[in-house]
């Protein structure tokens, strides 16, 4: 029999068994309640019967068990098809000592056989009164297991209340209210693969949702594994230096044979503890590799690499995707393992093409396969394009979509500033009828149709002055909500950086440079991230031929 997986914080394992029994134990459990919370995919309950806990000790699929060790028996199957993970929850009443000043407990996880197959120490606590020690989550068909450790100073009243049981003073079966719960940190990347919660949708939701939510669990396992892995070579470092000062201390170990060897075993324990890690990180990224080479090959075509089978002989989709994919993100310690940075459709915020890092022709390469993605994302005349490019770079690289009888670039690109403040004129005349008809309830009867706009300013904000960047600034702050998009490229220089107009709308929008650049960093560790951008396929008639379909040009 294998050995148990000792699992690092943010680690994740498969778990194949059809049951799992969660055991909590040390020398401290007598002091410590044990409790489980059983939530959706973004890590809420339904109801206060989701939550198992001394006075509630069963729901679908969980039950506590009394006595020492105190255990949370889970019956996978029978856990309800909404519930996506179980939380189980390590707490210490409110007169208690914390958890920190107490002797660390240990969280086992056994199968069906009672046999223990992984266990995680919470250790590194302080002033926390809960902490979600273990979560066991869904995957698809499959299970896995999460060693987390999150910790909530206002103990178990808190930790439960973040994840949606409202608690009651009156009321005698709940946990004793303790202060209110701190924020949630964000579980979508701050720019990751989606801004959306991880797990599977409830029956009914479009696959490309599905796919979207399945993209960010893979990358939120690849960023609590990555963190894992740094969090574990940072402790080998620091027990390194520590041996070798005590070494350096001792008046016997200073010279001589003796120092030799006590520095060579601090070097080989240190060895060994980083390697450990590397090779629990290795483990975790093969499998999420495996995941991800499946996951790819079922992707829609704006979400989709540029080699995939979706791109060929593309024609508009029947119904609207959920994301496009802006370039790739890829850790320092795996560069090999690329995942798609997906951006949200419509925009919630505008994309910023920085060409301070790259030439002008990279530039409108890079901007041309953002429009493609963008236009392959919506169904056929779903999407208007109106593009401000006043230096005349880009107009040339759309041309595909200018073509007579076209349903994308109804109007040529504007290439004077008259024409750039029609067209800015225009959209804010669009978003102010949007809302009005809104508030009337007769949006039926809006004139100019149904189709999203995206507005493509190239070489921001060159030539424009400032009655028309402020109307950009309009349409980034109320465009979204009427269905207008934009799509910037340009460079903050340190002329333009004076001014907080043009400097606010750098910072707010969603910064994509045209080399590679570790800047992003994900919101679940903080972890930096670094991207790759996406310059298009090689063979440009592959654009070309989307860009036609789109505009419809070549449709009989």
């Amino acid at each position: 029999m294998s050995s148990p997986l000792e699992l690092a914080k943010g680690q994740n394992a498969a778990w194949p068994d059809a049951a799992v029994l969660v055991e909590v134990s040390g020398s401290a459990v007598a002091d410590c309640d044990v409790s489980a919370l059983l939530v959706d995919g973004q890590h809420r309950v339904a109801s206060s019967d989701d939550f198992v806990f001394y006075n509630q000790p069963a729901a679908p699929g969980a039950t506590l068990e009394a006595g020492t060790p105190a255990r949370v028996r889970l019956d996978l199957a029978a856990v309800p098809a909404r519930v996506q993970a179980v939380l189980c929850v390590v707490s210490v009443d409110p007169d208690r000592p914390p958890l920190g000043a107490l002797p660390p407990v240990t969280a086992v996880l056994r199968g069906p056989d009672g046999a223990e197959r992984a266990r995680f120490t919470l250790t590194g606590l302080t002033s926390e009164r809960a902490v979600v020690a273990v979560e066991v989550y869904r995957r698809g068909p499959a299970w896995k297991v999460r060693a987390v450790g999150q910790g909530y100073d206002g103990g178990l009243a808190q930790a439960v209340t973040a994840h949606g049981v409202e608690v009651h003073d009156e009321a005698p079966a709940s946990p004793v209210a303790g202060p209110p719960p701190a924020p949630r940190p964000d579980r979508s990347p701050t720019p990751g693969p989606a801004d959306a919660p991880a797990g599977p949708l409830p029956p009914g939701t479009s696959d490309g949702e599905r796919l979207l939510r399945q993209s960010t669990a893979i990358f939120e396992d690849a960023a609590r594994s990555t963190a894992a892995l740094r969090s574990s070579v940072g402790y080998a470092d620091a027990r390194r230096e520590q041996a070798l000062a005590e070494i350096v201390a001792d008046p016997r170990l200073r010279h001589g044979p003796e120092h030799e060897r006590a520095a060579a075993a601090a070097e080989r324990d240190h060895a060994d503890l980083v390697g450990r890690a590397r090779e629990r990180h290795d483990d975790d990224l093969r499998q999420l590799a495996s995941e991800l080479a499946e996951y790819e090959r079922r992707l829609p075509a704006a979400m989709a690499p540029w080699a995939a089978g979706a791109w060929q002989g593309w024609r508009p989709p029947e119904q609207h995707a959920p994301a496009v994919r802006v370039g790739d993100l890829h850790v320092e310690e795996a560069p090999w393992l690329r995942f798609p940075m997906l951006v949200p459709v419509p925009l919630p915020r505008p994309l910023w093409v920085d060409t301070a890092s790259g030439a002008e022709a990279e530039a409108v390469r890079v901007t041309r396969a953002l429009v493609t993605r963008l236009l392959a994302a919506y169904p056929a005349g779903g999407l208007e394009l109106l593009v401000i490019d006043l230096g005349g770079g880009l107009a040339p690289a759309l041309g595909a979509l200018a073509q007579p009888g076209s349903r994308v670039m109804t109007s040529p690109a504007a290439t004077s500033v008259a024409a750039a403040g029609e067209v800015l004129d225009s959209l804010v005349r669009r978003v102010d009828l949007v809302q009005m008809a809104r508030s009337a309830g007769a949006l039926d009867a809006l004139d100019g149709g149904a189709a999203d706009r995206l507005l493509v300013v190239h070489d921001f904000p060159t030539a424009l002055d400032d009655a028309a960047v402020g109307r950009v600034r309009y349409l980034v702050d109320e465009g979204p909500s009427a269905g207008v998009q934009v799509l910037l490229t340009g460079e903050l220089s340190p002329v333009l950086s004076g001014s907080p107009l043009i400097t606010g709308l750098f910072r707010e929008s969603l910064r994509l440079p045209l080399e590679p650049d570790d800047h992003l960093a994900e919101g679940w560790t903080g972890t930096a991230w670094r991207y790759t951008p996406d310059p298009g396929p090689e063979d440009v008639t592959v654009l070309d031929g989307v860009l036609r379909s789109a505009a419809g040009t070549t449709w009989p």
